[in-house]
């Protein structure tokens, strides 16, 4: 049996959804999740550098075939764009470092993946994330996201769909 692990980023500058999905023959199952956290108060050089580290923690103690982030949005907001972008960036640093290939999913794409159509609200992810995954309870917005790009991933895989940029 074929056994697959992907990390799904969810990136923000203060709070990085994170999840591993491993998936075993037809079987998902979650390995772990959460949010990487930064207070308002750290200097934003200092939220960098521990998103960096607890993200390279992480790949190094799940050791994943591959990791999934959402493309690139578009903002009005100059500073806004900036700041993810900048942590976009140490997100794929740190894949790179680390030799784990990253693939890029339009959000259409994963809402597809995970709820069955493009247009999902916020709750119809969690909802579905929890549900294919066998969660107890609901993760949080930020880590069903991240759990929600692995789902994509995977999907895209196995159906041999080519919805993803490899970056």
């Amino acid at each position: 049996m074929t056994r697959n692990k992907v990390l799904g980023v969810d990136t923000s500058l203060r709070g990085t959804g994170v999840g591993v999905v491993q998936q075993e023959g037809s079987v998902q199952r979650a390995v772990t999740w959460g949010v990487i956290r930064n207070p308002a108060n750290r200097p934003h050089s200092a939220c960098l550098a521990h998103i960096h580290r607890e993200l390279q923690t992480l790949i190094q103690n799940e050791k994943p075939d591959a990791e999934a982030v959402e493309g690139v949005f578009f903002s009005k907001n100059v500073r806004t764009a900036v700041t993810l972008g900048q942590a976009r960036g140490v997100v794929l640093a740190v894949c790179a470092l680390e030799g784990v290939p990253v693939y890029e999913y339009a959000p259409r794409t994963v809402k597809q993946a995970v709820v069955g159509h493009g247009n999902a609200h916020k709750a119809q992810i969690i909802k579905m994330v929890t549900l294919l995954l066998g969660l107890s309870e609901a993760p949080a917005e930020d880590a069903a996201d991240a759990l929600a790009l692995a789902i994509a991933h995977l999907h895209q895989q196995r159906l041999g769909l080519s919805g993803a940029k490899a970056l």
